[in-house]
């Protein structure tokens, strides 16, 4: 995936393959329901940590103003597009793994979004990624929060062609959900307080608070 996951094919295609193509004809969950996540969850003047920006456009969208940006990802042509795309903030790259601990102090981030992100992780359920909930509880204070969605495998509702598509997905390495349960999710997020878990076609959306 890294070959052509490079900044121009962020730049070019992940809008009209993904958020426009894949969200609403795979998952059946419109671009808005992702956006309305960083609207609840981001302040003006928040220092963020988004995980996994892709080419930016969420944060884009919700269109805040004077945040201090942190983008983590494990490919830098996402980190490119996406630093690009939000150079009115001036965000700081980080080329990390956002299984292994994050190069931010802690309860140094007022919010943190990964939007679409827990799928793509290494991984057969989210018992195994289960450390990057531990990352964010490290780095996001007390009150702030934690907001994001993901494509599960079992225990949410699944057409013929959205369950295709999952096996597709998973087989050539672009997912890696196939035991991605919305129990494991729950047990995950019991991290954080008060959190609010719901469910638009094949995705879970969520938002919780740091401790």
């Amino acid at each position: 995936m890294a070959r052509w996951w490079n900044r121009r094919a962020i730049r070019d295609w992940y809008d009209p393959l993904v958020v426009h193509g894949t969200y609403k004809l795979l998952w059946r969950c419109h671009v808005r329901h992702v956006t309305g996540l960083y609207l609840n969850a981001i302040c003006d003047n928040d220092t963020v940590l988004e995980i996994g920006p892709a080419n930016g456009a969420h944060l884009d969208r919700a269109d805040r103003q004077g945040l201090n940006l942190h983008l983590l990802d494990v490919f830098p042509g996402s980190l490119r597009a996406a630093s690009e795309r939000l150079e009115r903030y001036a965000p700081v790259p980080h080329l990390a793994d956002a299984l292994e601990p994050f190069p931010l102090a802690e309860d140094s981030v007022d919010a943190v979004v990964m939007s679409m992100v827990l799928h793509c992780l290494p991984g057969r359920s989210i018992a195994d990624k289960e450390p990057v909930f531990d990352h964010i509880a490290d780095v996001l204070r007390p009150g702030g929060t934690f907001a994001g969605a993901t494509v599960l495998a079992e225990g949410i509702p699944h057409t013929r062609r959205s369950r295709i598509g999952l096996n597709v997905l998973n087989k050539i390495g672009l997912f890696s959900c196939y035991q991605d349960s919305l129990t494991d999710l729950q047990h995950a997020l019991a991290r954080f307080d008060r959190v609010k878990i719901s469910r638009v076609g094949s995705v879970a959306l969520w938002q919780g608070v740091g401790r």
